[in-house]
């Protein structure tokens, strides 16, 4: 049967809201209190049409099985990538204060970049999709996609749903903006650099490319 997103969504509680905060406590950090509220209301609203409670019960993969993490959730990306990103704008700040860029657009995008894989990496969504592709394809919409349309649906800038939407391969076929090329670059980076210190499982870094070469976790065999 047709899945009708709208109808069938339930409502966005106060404790979907709070484990926003929880998961994500560097949305405290973003100096804007309205787009502070939106940020957390995205992910609210995403949870809530989804299987997920919590973004930590998202597993910790790039894409459903691709570079999928060994230990760790969703949660535990989004930080590493808001820490990046800001970290880079941080940086060019004390070295080129004349560069103009916008701290809170990059953090909340950071945080929001993958805010579409409560629907892409959703079992249910999943299962529907595997089961009959022809219906509505494989996945229906990818979670960049996805995730553009939560941004524009709570209210959220066009630059945060710009950075949701580019971040990922549809940035190929659109021009960048600064502050999604900053955490374009960060998120790319958190996922090839975790997979160079073998924290992801070998069988999910095909696309890391011919020149990756894992360090072995303590413990683990080193590859023949």
């Amino acid at each position: 049967m047709p899945l009708n997103y709208l109808e069938e969504t339930p409502p966005v509680t106060d404790a979907l809201r709070a484990g926003v905060r929880e998961d994500l406590p560097e949305i405290a950090d973003i100096t804007d209190a309205g787009l502070r509220a939106k940020v957390i209301e995205a992910w609210a609203t995403a949870l809530a049409g989804s299987s997920f409670a919590r973004i930590t019960d998202i597993p910790g993969a790039g894409n459903p099985d691709d570079f999928v993490l060994k230990r760790g959730s969703q949660a535990d990306h989004l930080r590493g990538v808001a820490h990046f990103a800001t970290l880079m704008v941080d940086e060019f700040r004390r070295t080129h204060p004349e560069a103009e860029v916008d701290r809170d657009v990059v953090l909340a995008g950071a945080l929001c970049h993958d805010v579409g894989k409560a629907w892409e990496f959703d079992p249910v969504n999943q299962a529907r999709w595997r089961d009959d592709p022809s219906r509505a394809g494989q996945p229906s919409l990818r979670h960049s996609v996805f995730g553009a349309h939560i941004c524009l649906s709570v209210g959220l800038p066009e630059e945060i749903a710009h950075i949701a939407l580019g971040h990922s391969l549809e940035g190929q076929h659109i021009g960048l903006s600064t502050e999604c090329t900053i955490v374009r670059h960060a998120d790319h980076t958190w996922w090839l650099v975790a997979c160079s210190l073998g924290l992801l499982r070998p069988d999910t870094i095909t696309h890391a490319g011919p020149t990756m070469r894992p360090r072995p976790l303590p413990g683990e065999p080193r590859a023949a």
